[in-house]
């Protein structure tokens, strides 16, 4: 297997996203947390599941 390299600024996505899967988040708490819209997080939460 490959090595995957990632900005923190990924890191940091894929870790806020999770909370939001898991119920520990919400939308909004991710969206000033990311600098991001809500309709932005939505779009990435897309992408994520």
């Amino acid at each position: 297997m490959g090595l995957i390299v990632m900005s923190e600024r990924d890191l940091q996505r894929i870790e806020v996203l999770s909370k939001i899967v898991e119920g520990r988040m919400t939308i909004v708490a991710a969206s000033s947390v990311l600098a991001a819209s809500t309709r932005q997080i939505r779009r990435l939460l897309d992408v994520f599941e």
